[in-house]
């Protein structure tokens, strides 16, 4: 059974896990895109082999098994992952081998996790997430679907982020608190100190609310 994969997505994300999947042994097909002034391009010698239809099609279903989609928009990564796997294709995670995961850590399905980052044990992580390069989750964390934590964050033990959440690069967020609310996103740099509501955006240190649903 053939075990080519390709990733949706040629941008500049789709092109930093294309890195590290080769370098870990990944065979890629090519890119997926709906921007139709990328199809035929080539990034760092892969093509951009079509659009999110192009999945479709009896000839790449033959050729390709697994879809990957390191898209940053939370939304828009779930609806894909979501509609490759409706379509036939695995959706596989990526663990980088440097990252440091803890033995009874519980990952949901098409997870990434980038070099140098660090799970701490008693951790549940929903499906869809994203996890960048050097941040790091402590311990008794909760994770809903579909999260996108930013390089160089920091999240603190005992509490919980929910769904659609994003964290931006360098921010901390303080153990003991309660919740991340769905959709919210916390601002670079930022120092999260209490609960955030659903769909606020706190900037600063100590976190402000900037936004409020």
């Amino acid at each position: 059974m053939n075990n080519k994969s390709v990733i949706v997505g040629a941008g500049t994300y789709g092109q930093l896990y294309s890195s590290y999947l080769l370098e870990s042994g990944i065979e890629i097909e090519g890119f997926i895109d709906d921007d139709p002034n990328l199809i035929g391009k080539k990034f760092f010698g892969i093509p951009v082999i079509g659009n999110f239809k192009t999945l479709e099609q009896d000839w790449l279903k033959k050729s390709v098994q697994n879809v990957y989609c390191p898209i940053g928009n939370n939304e828009v990564r779930e609806k894909y992952l979501i509609r490759a796997k409706q379509t036939g294709y695995n959706t596989p995670s990526f663990v980088h081998n440097t990252a440091c995961v803890g033995p009874d850590v519980q990952l949901g399905e098409a997870n990434y996790v980038l070099p140098g980052s660090i799970i701490m044990p008693h951790t549940i992580i929903g499906d869809y997430f994203m996890l960048s390069i050097g941040s790091t989750v402590c311990h008794h964390v909760i994770i809903g679907n579909s999260v996108f934590i930013s390089s160089g964050a920091h999240i603190g033990a005992n509490l919980s982020i929910k769904r659609h959440a994003f964290i931006g690069i360098g921010a901390t967020i303080k153990s003991n608190i309660n919740e991340i609310g769905e959709k919210s996103l916390i601002g670079a740099g930022a120092v999260v100190i209490r609960d955030v509501e659903p769909g606020t955006t706190v900037v600063g240190n100590p976190g402000r609310v900037l936004v409020k649903a």
